[in-house]
């Protein structure tokens, strides 16, 4: 698996995420059947710069309607983790989702936009992430998500 990144700033992703809330309403009782967490990979279109594709994994967390995800962020060199992309969003009784992000890299400006389905056993999403910075270092690239149900922990039960 590669988790090369960019080597060109404006493509950088950094340790401080602001997140923001996608403005979809949610049916929190039918979205509850899809509750849990997923686990899977998101792969983003190769950036002029880059070593290679972006290819890394991705959590996200259903509940009551509302979604969360997180994947790690890197140094310019794709070399590093520096931090996590955090995005929240929500997600239907039909099992369609949308998540936003946004984050910071010094001055560069950073937004996940991803929409997708989710059902019991797993989903895809698919978006675009686009930055602005200054200098006119702006762009954007499409990103894909596949996520499939993440294993349950069993508890021990204690003998008391």
């Amino acid at each position: 698996m590669s988790n090369r990144f960019p080597a060109n700033a404006c493509f950088a992703f950094a340790a401080s995420a602001v997140v923001s809330i996608a403005p979809v309403r949610a049916d929190p009782q039918s979205a509850q059947a899809l509750d849990g967490a997923y686990r899977g990979t998101i792969v983003c279109e190769k950036i002029k710069g880059a070593p290679g594709i972006l290819r890394v994994p991705l959590d996200l967390l259903v509940r009551g309607g509302n979604v969360q995800f997180a994947r790690p962020t890197f140094n310019l060199k794709g070399t590093r983790v520096t931090g996590s992309e955090l995005g929240s969003g929500t997600i239907d009784a039909d099992g369609k989702l949308h998540l936003t992000s946004a984050w910071v890299f010094g001055n560069i400006g950073l937004q996940g936009d991803y929409s997708g389905t989710l059902s019991a056993s797993g989903g895809t999403f698919s978006g675009m992430q686009s930055w602005r910075g200054p200098d006119g270092m702006n762009g954007s690239r499409a990103c894909n998500a596949a996520l499939v149900p993440a294993p349950k922990l069993e508890h021990a039960a204690s003998d008391q």
